[in-house]
């Protein structure tokens, strides 16, 4: 939720580290931590406005008897200094499935497991706590992959960063969550969402799309589709002109006549990581997905 607009709508309230114990107290998660906001100071149809946009009573939602979820949506204080991660899957064609058998392969496979609770027919929440047994992100998407083939389903998975900061859990999930459902509505076909790469798109991609110079040079640099596709593959083999060939099934010597073609017609030195990142940026986000 945006602390500014709730700070300018109700001006008596106040910004804390934690949210309020007391029914007294309208508890908001945003950007900032929790902004607390007294009942007695509201009119009683502002108090009903409110409690209406407020998350549903315990007892209308099952997953509210997990205290994980109540710890994410709701801001109660956690019990742990463990930093955790969230991972968010979303099952895009929801229909009868083996979910009991589904669920129990992922606990088994997720070591250190917190919690595991459904915020909707089609939205799993697996809370992870860090250790030395944490699968790297691309070893989760593949274990994904492989629950996808063997109980026939198609997840879009996200992974969160780890946080260390408990106080904070609760808004960072929020902007976490943000990210993914804007990377969903952006994208039907990708399963696959790394928060770091996620977040770039989120914080990045909007303004690029708004500049008129970021439009003109995507289309001055990138209207043969045989470059963009040597440039992803170079973005891809870290810049290593081989690995891309090989991938691409071009000779070596082919990629690199293209490259110095691209060069000398931009001015651009994609061994410079700079010039390869900015050419990734305009790619990733201008061209069709």
């Amino acid at each position: 939720m945006d602390s500014k607009k709730l700070q300018t709508l109700f001006p008596e309230g106040h910004f804390s580290d934690e949210a309020a114990t007391s029914d007294a107290v309208f508890t908001f998660t945003t950007d900032q931590g929790f902004f607390l906001l007294e009942k007695e100071r509201l009119s009683p149809k502002e108090q009903q406005l409110i409690e209406l946009l407020m998350p549903q009573a315990p007892t209308e939602n099952p997953a509210r008897n997990h205290q994980w979820y109540r710890i994410l949506f709701d801001g109660e204080k956690p019990v742990t200094t463990t930093p955790i991660r969230v991972i968010q899957i979303r099952i895009r064609t929801p229909r009868a499935f083996l979910q009991t058998e589904w669920l129990a392969e992922i606990k088994d496979m997720f070591l250190q497991l917190a919690d595991s609770f459904f915020i909707s027919e089609t939205e799993l929440i697996l809370v992870e706590e860090k250790a030395d047994t944490n699968y790297p992100v691309e070893e989760i998407f593949g274990l994904f992959q492989a629950l996808d083939s063997d109980f026939d389903l198609y997840t879009q998975v996200f992974v969160g960063a780890f946080h260390h900061e408990s106080a904070l859990l609760a808004a960072n999930f929020l902007e976490e969550r943000q990210i993914f459902q804007q990377e969903l509505a952006a994208s039907t076909r990708q399963k696959e969402f790394p928060f770091t790469r996620s977040a770039i798109s989120f914080f990045i991609n909007e303004p690029i799309k708004e500049s008129p110079l970021m439009n003109s040079l995507f289309r001055e640099w990138f209207s043969d589709p045989e470059m963009v596709a040597i440039l992803r593959a170079l973005w891809e083999n870290q810049g290593n002109v081989s690995s891309a060939a090989k991938e691409l099934f071009l000779h070596r010597n082919t990629v690199l006549y293209r490259i110095d073609k691209f060069q000398e017609a931009t001015r651009l030195d994609l061994k410079n990581m700079d010039d390869l990142v900015f050419c990734h940026l305009l790619i990733a986000v201008f061209s069709e997905q």
